[in-house]
């Protein structure tokens, strides 16, 4: 890497730190599943099926503005949105331990489809969202696949900027292309504006959260509760087929 585009990083990165002020944030960890914020946000009621003609959904609904990330078929009867922070420890495991078992028994048969969508804590996790909307469209689910799979590898180094341009590299990002991608303010802009509309509109202040066909779970759950939720979901679709 160049002496200019290491400085650029390092101001970037310092830039980077601003964030946790900017977001009224600070990384914390409980036994429940999943990691919060210390600021509260404001909560509403539980949200309906997202696809409720007659129920406004609003964060839910409306499309990521730097576009989605999504795992399955368009035509898929369940939709799964996920709100999560990528240095999240209980994010890490749902993408390492139930992710793959939901991809082969719900995913891949056209029965469940998943958003990813950017919860983050920290200035790395700020970083890598920030990263996995500038990796080619092909290539974002695998790369978030990895943040998530060498989680710990990556925020224990001792400079996990530098940890997140090999693997960007890896995605096929080059050097001049990181650092301009980490010096978009529309990007993080809009990062910003899908994590305050999901805390004000949805309520989410912890991560994971997700909404399945718009019903909230919490936290890192096991297979079983996501498939108890999805049984009787894809139950009521198979009596309207």
């Amino acid at each position: 890497m160049s002496k200019q585009n290491q400085i650029i990083i390092a101001i970037i990165a310092v830039g980077l730190v601003a964030l946790i002020a900017v977001f009224g944030m600070r990384q914390g960890d409980d036994a429940s599943g999943t990691e919060t914020a210390d600021t509260a946000m404001p909560a509403i009621g539980p949200v309906g099926q997202i696809d409720a003609p007659d129920q406004d959904l609003g964060a839910l609904e409306t499309p990521n503005p730097l576009g989605e990330i999504v795992l399955g078929k368009d035509d898929a009867p369940v939709t799964i949105v996920e709100y999560s922070s990528l240095t999240c420890p209980h994010c890490g495991a749902f993408h390492r331990d139930t992710l793959p078992a939901l991809t082969e028994k719900y995913i891949d048969k056209g029965l469940v489809k998943i958003y990813f969508r950017p919860f983050p804590f920290d200035p790395y996790a700020t970083a890598g969202a920030m990263l996995a909307h500038c990796v080619s469209p092909s290539a974002r689910v695998s790369f978030l696949d990895i943040l998530f799979k060498r989680q710990e590898q990556w925020i224990q180094d001792e400079n996990p900027i530098n940890a997140l341009q090999a693997m960007a590299k890896q995605a096929g990002l080059s050097e001049s292309d990181f650092v301009v991608c980490l010096k978009d303010q529309k990007r993080l802009d809009g990062i910003r504006d899908i994590q305050s509309r999901a805390a004000e509109e949805l309520g989410v202040r912890s991560t994971p959260t997700f909404f399945v066909n718009g019903d909230k779970l919490e936290g890192n759950q096991p297979l079983a509760a996501f498939e108890k939720m999805l049984k009787l979901l894809l139950a009521d679709f198979e009596e309207t087929q």
